[in-house]
């Protein structure tokens, strides 16, 4: 999602400055005025996932960007970030907040879908979560490699590994690794991902949800920015034009 910044300098109390400018230098004040603008629309979104969200991440939080507005382009966007090298971009989750209804199948859902019946997921109560709470990636990637469940087949657990961990009593009866389905008594359906965290002590790590979560708008971007943007705007603008000014007289 992209929201376009512009902004119109034709008000009454600016008339004396913009008749003391050439055309180009307005036009430099009008980008250097956007950018201003913009990069203040993108602080309040960033201010605003602090407040509603549990501990929003650094990645989260860097998931929006202002693309600059130039005095040949005189429009300036927030917009997020549709692309991650190494993971799911902020946007495909912030959806469902900025929007609301439900979100898509994260990758490790689909993943699990061949076990899980093409359910969704929850953390469970012992399930190892970050410091924003969000499930630990190491646990995600461990629970896909016992369970034979990565893309790349040289990832998955090795028989190896299994008997190493059968040695050390660390295997749940009947499996290869600590980790296992556990299903509902009568239909049989998965209804999580559980593990052996020690002699009879097993714990809920992922919980299945048949249906996806749902969510209330908690992040109207394009709301947050405008208002942003239209707070600032006059004085941001006088400031930019007086700026070139002052550049122009030395």
């Amino acid at each position: 999602m992209a929201l376009d910044l512009r902004v119109t300098l034709e008000k009454g109390s600016l008339q004396k400055d913009l008749a003391k400018l050439s055309q180009g230098e307005i036009r430099t004040a009008t980008a250097y005025a956007l950018n201003m603008l913009a990069a203040n629309g993108k602080r309040a979104v960033v201010d605003q996932m602090k407040e509603v969200f549990d501990r929003p991440n650094p990645f989260t939080l860097n998931g929006f960007f202002v693309r600059p507005a130039t005095p040949d382009n005189l429009a300036s966007w927030v917009a997020s970030k549709d692309y991650a090298p190494n993971g799911t971009p902020a946007i495909r989750y912030l959806g469902p907040q900025i929007h609301g209804g439900a979100r898509d199948m994260k990758r490790s859902e689909k993943a699990l879908a061949r076990i899980s019946g093409g359910q969704y997921w929850v953390p469970g109560p012992g399930a190892p979560l970050d410091q924003y709470g969000n499930i630990r990636p190491g646990e995600m990637t461990r629970i896909l490699s016992r369970l034979g469940l990565m893309n790349d087949a040289a990832s998955n657990m090795t028989d190896k590994t299994a008997r190493r961990l059968a040695r050390q009593g660390k295997v749940a009866k009947g499996q290869r690794s600590e980790y296992f389905i556990g299903r509902e008594r009568g239909n049989g359906r998965p209804k999580g991902i559980y593990k052996l965290a020690g002699p009879g002590k097993v714990v809920a790590i992922l919980l299945f949800t048949p249906r996806a979560p749902t969510y209330r708008v908690r992040l109207p971007v394009e709301q947050i920015v405008q208002q942003a943007f239209m707070a600032r705007q006059d004085r941001v603008v006088a400031a930019a034009l007086r700026r070139v000014l002052k550049k122009r007289l030395g």
